[in-house]
């Protein structure tokens, strides 16, 4: 067989996908809880999905046909009012708005059309596991910021000045996080802004889980401080807020001539993003569709399994660190206690509990290396008493070891 590209061989494959394809293979086995995964587990509004019935009866053409590399007008429109309405900022829709096939096709061609070989990206330590490598296969160079719960997994901006360097080109902020939950203070969103001002470095700023807050403390949104605008590139997607993770739909906002360079990188891509989806999104943001499903449905829901499964980590894991999540899916739980007395790894301790209990967890060392001893647990993916019985399942596994 001939070489394959070296390029390969310095990303790692994603654990979360190696978890997902278990999944798939083990769907007939309804005796296994996940914990993993971080999809939504509410359907789309029903408006939503008739619509989508509705396109594809009786405009198949259109429903199924291309659409331009920056997505439908109207969609890009209506994103433009809406982010207007909850966070106060104003985007062109033709030149600062870009629909994408999902949040990671956005971050790769963000970081594609950015960063020069070499280039240094900031990222937290746990954060997403998709960007160090994706920053790796551009070309970049991954530099890390610590974090931990003993300060609820809030960065420290002198932390971050102190791995700012000529070479630094971008920080990656996610907020509300994975796999932590956090969402950051706007005081350090607005240092953050003066540095990137100072070192003249990009922000591109993940808001992939930004409607999913469960407290009164909103999202602090970078474009809003003043010098942010013209150094600040974001990354949304529709995955978690209208539950359609499988439709691969998100959309970008930044700088028109970022936008053009991403463009190009989009083009030899995915070409265009997906139509179906795209019109979908145009009835969830009509008639107050999205409104009423973030606030009566997806909220609320997530909400009470939120305060279960902490509720459930209290009891079924005392010794256990954790901070309570203010949005996002996730706990991100420091084991470390239960993993000195089992003598094992975080990793080890996740495949031992899918074997015996039938329960998934995600390693917390996949997240980074400030992850080790930790595991990350999505609340969304199953109802109450499926909470209950795999919180039960992982108490029991942990106690037969002390």
């Amino acid at each position: 067989m001939p070489a394959l590209s070296s390029r390969v061989n310095i990303i790692k494959a994603s654990p979360i996908r190696r978890i997902a394809a278990l999944l798939d293979e083990a769907r007939r086995k309804e005796d296994i809880i996940s914990f993993g995964g971080g999809a939504p587990s509410l359907p789309p509004p029903q408006e939503v999905l008739d619509y989508m019935c509705y396109l594809l009866m009786e405009k198949p053409r259109m429903a199924v046909g291309y659409t331009g590399t920056r997505g439908i007008p109207e969609l890009r429109e209506l994103i433009a009012e809406d982010l207007k309405k909850y966070w106060g900022v104003d985007y062109d829709p033709q030149s600062e708005i870009m629909i994408t096939t999902g949040g990671t096709e956005g971050i790769y061609a963000t970081l594609a059309a950015t960063l020069d070989e070499g280039d240094e990206v900031i990222i937290l330590d746990p954060t997403y596991l998709g960007y160090s490598e994706a920053i790796k296969l551009v070309g970049g160079r991954v530099k890390k910021v610590p974090i931990s719960v003993e300060t609820a997994y809030q960065p420290d901006l002198e932390e971050v000045k102190k791995v700012v360097t000529p070479k630094t080109t971008a920080f990656i902020l996610l907020s509300p996080d994975n796999p932590t939950g956090r969402v950051v203070t706007e005081e350090f969103v607005k240092g953050l802004v003066d540095l990137a001002v100072d070192h003249d470095f990009w922000i591109i700023f993940d808001a992939a889980y930004k409607h999913i807050t469960f407290g009164e403390r909103k999202q602090p949104w970078p474009d809003s401080y003043p010098g942010a605008r013209e150094r600040t590139i974001t990354i949304n997607t529709f995955s978690k807020e209208a539950s359609i993770p499988g439709l691969r739909l998100g959309y970008l906002t930044g700088p028109p001539e970022a936008l053009e360079a991403i463009e190009k990188v989009k083009q030899y891509l995915t070409l265009a993003p997906d139509s179906l989806g795209q019109f979908a999104m145009v009835k969830f943001y009509q008639d107050g569709i999205k409104d009423r499903y973030l606030k009566e449905v997806v909220i609320p829901t997530y909400k009470r399994r939120r305060d279960l499964m902490y509720e459930l980590i209290r009891k079924e894991l005392p010794e256990a660190k954790t901070a309570l999540p203010e949005g996002a899916f996730y706990f991100f739980v420091n084991i470390e206690y239960y993993l000195e007395a089992m003598n094992r790894n975080d990793e080890e301790f996740a495949n031992r509990l899918l074997y015996r209990k039938g329960v998934v967890v995600i390693p917390g060392s996949h997240f980074g290396d400030m992850g080790r001893g930790h595991i990350r647990m999505t609340f969304v993916s199953e109802p109450e008493e499926r909470i209950r019985e795999g919180m039960r399942r992982i108490g029991a596994f942990v106690f037969s070891y002390l």
